[in-house]
């Protein structure tokens, strides 16, 4: 097999059978013919690999690894290497190696790393392969054959994910499973792959997240409940008293309060009785929902009592709100729910 170093050689080798070898006559040929008959399949694809990954690094992790403004475990971090990323080397000294990757610029201990024929064995584990259509059309078949049905075509530059590569046809491996498949030979394949990031971009999309999962959860629907048409429009005057002036999202808000209650079993069953409740509705005291209803409440208000009927909330399961400000909890608008 391949010795290390030997591609080096051979691609000397190479250069002087274009230069120097030439003008040795039939002796260089032979010199030439010779290395070359030792040279297997393997090792022509090593040398090629090892080109390809020349001043090139994956990231040789499961999950993450640091990246230092210093070759020292001491160091700052600055970045991170995920798992499917790669980056330039820029330089290198005692078991690290800087690294440019994305946005970041920093030091890696080499033991999370992977080089040469390495980075690409991590490559075909982590990273997805791309094909990029290089004829007018693609046609897309749904076997690996020339007289396969096209269900598909695809335009030039396009690109599409592919799989393992058989007889000259390439995978298209779709979500349910399914399988179709284009010829290699009208593509180009390369992976696809990652890039660090900074401390500041992690931090970044770790907030998004997590206001992503809490709006998922406090607009998750809890449950439609049945209502004849005046409890409807009494909601509707209530959600006008107490928040005709707060942007939908709060109307909303003041309807899923009421209904929160109703479900909770700790307040009245009924919307009539919720709203109703001593000290719990000033406008309801002050006969200012009668007024409403009597009027007929807005269009808004009254498309926000049929959402938090229907179990659409912007709160989750609250049930208490109040002008904001004293008070920690979810502000919407003027209000802060809790």
């Amino acid at each position: 097999m391949w010795k290390k170093g030997t591609a080096a050689i051979f691609l000397a080798a190479m250069w002087l059978g274009l230069t120097g070898f030439a003008s040795l006559g039939t002796e260089g040929d032979d010199t030439l013919n010779a290395l070359m008959a030792q040279l297997t399949s393997e090792d022509v694809e090593e040398i090629l690999t090892e080109d390809k990954w020349d001043g090139k690094v994956m990231a040789k992790v499961d999950e993450s690894v640091s990246i230092r403004s210093d070759a020292s475990t001491d160091a700052t971090v600055i970045g991170k290497l995920f798992k499917g990323d790669a980056g330039e080397i820029v330089d290198q000294a005692d078991g690290w190696t800087m690294v440019q990757s994305g946005d970041v610029t920093g030091w890696v201990s080499d033991d999370y790393l992977a080089f040469g024929q390495e980075a690409e064995e991590r490559a075909k584990e982590d990273v997805a392969k791309v094909a990029t259509v290089t004829t007018q059309t693609l046609k897309v078949r749904d076997a690996a054959s020339t007289e396969a049905p096209v269900i598909d075509l695809i335009g030039r530059g396009e690109t599409i994910e592919v799989g393992e590569e058989e007889d000259g046809w390439l995978e298209i491996i779709y979500s349910d499973g399914d399988v179709n498949y284009v010829s290699s030979e009208y593509v180009e394949v390369d992976y696809k792959y990652g890039e660090a990031k900074t401390i500041e971009e992690i931090k970044a999309e770790e907030a998004a997240r997590k206001a992503a999962e809490e709006k998922e959860k406090r607009t998750s629907n809890l449950g439609a409940i049945a209502a004849s048409g005046d409890e409807m429009l009494l909601l509707a005057s209530l959600i006008q008293a107490e928040a005709g002036g707060e942007p939908y999202e709060g109307q909303l808000a003041v309807g899923a309060v009421v209904m929160n209650r109703v479900r909770s079993g700790a307040y009245p069953g009924t919307i009539a009785d919720v709203i109703s409740a001593p000290g719990q509705f000033g406008p309801a005291a002050t006969g200012r929902v009668a007024a409403i209803m009597a009027a007929g409440p807005r269009a808004s208000c009254v498309q926000a009592a049929q959402a938090a009927l229907n179990g659409e909330t912007t709160v989750g399961s609250l049930t208490h709100f109040r002008r904001a400000g004293g008070i920690d909890g979810l502000i919407i608008g003027n209000h802060v729910f809790y």
